[in-house]
């Protein structure tokens, strides 16, 4: 059986999937549709954006690609603009509810000099 604070915790990690599912789902549409600009009117920009999107998936986790997928779609598709940086405004909440769920779980961040990295069991390091 879970506590109250263990099944916030638990809803919190499904929330942080389902959007990063959404996520996933957003940047594969965006590319797609960068490309069929570029094949369809040799839109010079919009090759750009696609080189730069796939390459900042590597570099910075996907941030950059939103961003350009954001400035893509603002004059092509109002509504898909607005649903990308509600992702990034939604995943922004998450990673603060976040922090502060594994904060109220005794998780100290800044504790790092206690930590034994060889033993796979952390928690008997703390001294809570």
């Amino acid at each position: 059986m879970m506590s109250g604070g263990g099944i916030w915790f638990v809803l919190i990690l499904i929330l942080f999937g389902i959007l990063a599912i959404a996520g996933f789902v957003y940047l594969v549409i965006s590319l797609i549709d960068m490309w069929k600009a570029y094949s369809r009117n040799q839109d010079q920009t919009a090759l750009l954006f696609f080189i730069i999107s796939i390459i900042g998936v590597f570099i910075s986790g996907s941030f950059i690609s939103y961003v350009l997928a954001i400035i893509f779609y603002w004059n092509r598709s109002r509504g898909k603009s607005w649903l990308g940086i509600g992702l990034i405004l939604v995943s922004i909440v998450l990673a603060i509810i976040g922090i502060i769920a594994l904060l109220s779980f005794g998780y100290d961040m800044n504790n790092i000099e206690n930590m034994n990295f060889d033993e796979p069991m952390m928690d008997q390091d703390y001294n809570y």
